[in-house]
C-alpha cells in the first residue's frame, strides 16, 4: 500500500498502554521490562526495554525465534516514529525509576 502525501505529513499518536518492569539483573544488556504501545489504532505488545553496557536505554520490537534466528513481527520503517516510541517507553521508565 502506498502512502498518501497526507499520511506522511500526519503525526501518528503514540501512547504507552502498559509497562511491565522486571527486577534488574547484573547481566548486560539488561532487560528492564516489556511495554505495550498504541499507535493510532494499532497496538504493539511485547516491546522490550534494555539497558546497554554503556548505560544507554534501547528498545527491541517483538520478534519470533525459529531455528535459532529471530524474525521481526513488526517493522517500523520511519526512524522518526521509532524514536517517538523509544522516547515514550524510556521516559516512562525513567519516571518510574525516579518515583
Amino acid at each position: 500500500m502506498k502512502d498518501t502525501p497526507n499520511f506522511k505529513d500526519r503525526a501518528l499518536e503514540v501512547e504507552l498502554l502498559k509497562f511491565y518492569p522486571f527486577e534488574v539483573s547484573a547481566k548486560r544488556p539488561r532487560l528492564l521490562g516489556y511495554a505495550d504501545v498504541k499507535i493510532d489504532e494499532i497496538i504493539i505488545r511485547g516491546i522490550k526495554l534494555f539497558e546497554a553496557k554503556n548505560g544507554g536505554l534501547f528498545i527491541q520490537l517483538p520478534a519470533i525465534n525459529q531455528g535459532g534466528k529471530d524474525y521481526p513481527v513488526v517493522e517500523i520503517k520511519s526512524k522518526v516514529l521509532l524514536d517517538r516510541i523509544r522516547r515514550k517507553v524510556v521516559d516512562y521508565y525513567k519516571a518510574l525509576e525516579n518515583a
